[in-house]
């Protein structure tokens, strides 16, 4: 483990690591569970046949970085290239497919919609869909920076707000269908509400 923390920089040694002919993500994922031991009671260690790790042990890998909580610990990445990203854009409405230090951030933030969205779930139908949700202060944490849970609706206000600039200026809401306002493409948006307001007229089967 040493040997891969001074190589790599970290100590999150992937699950299925082999380090000179060792197992040692198997190994790792062992002392996080010899970990969590720690704060059970004599008899349920027996039933789940678990030992504790000692107390030099915790202190030795905590030294490398290992990080007892990997998801958390993800988390934590990932939120902190959010603030970064906002830092530097002004907004945190991250597009789906934008990569932030080699990370897949907007996917990321794609999942936290899902997690937010899973609140509203019970705990049956969070397990049936394997949805976690967020936590109270991971979504305090989120709105902090500016994150908006529905971001369609974010997007259309954003739009109509370009409209009505548009509007007060030229006297008419009249858009070409190739005019951008401010960096959006207002005609092409306003064709598609058209198109939408069109759809209302028909059947769900057309």
């Amino acid at each position: 483990l040493q040997a891969f923390q001074e190589r790599e920089g970290h100590a999150n040694v992937p699950s299925a690591h082999v380090e000179d002919g060792e197992k040692l993500g198997s190994w790792l994922q062992k002392q996080r569970t010899r970990y969590k031991a720690r704060g059970l009671s004599e008899a349920e260690r027996k039933r789940l046949s678990a030992s504790a790790m000692s107390d030099e042990e915790v202190e030795r890998l905590e030294a490398l970085g290992v990080a007892w909580d990997v998801l958390a610990e993800q988390w934590e990445r990932m939120f902190g290239l959010l603030q970064a990203f906002q830092e530097r854009e002004g907004h945190a409405n991250v597009p789906s497919a934008h990569v932030e230090d080699g990370e897949k951030l907007g996917s990321w933030l794609q999942k936290q919609r899902t997690r937010y969205k899973a609140r509203g779930l019970s705990e049956a139908e969070c397990k049936r869909r394997r949805a976690s949700a967020l936590s109270d202060g991971e979504v305090e944490r989120l709105e902090a920076v500016g994150v908006v849970w529905d971001a369609r609706a974010e997007q259309w206000e954003r739009m109509f707000g370009l409209l009505q600039a548009f509007q007060e200026r030229a006297g008419h809401a009249n858009v070409p269908s190739g005019h951008v306002e401010d960096g959006e493409k207002l005609g092409v948006w306003l064709s598609d509400q058209r198109t939408r307001y069109q759809l209302r007229g028909l059947s769900e089967a057309e």
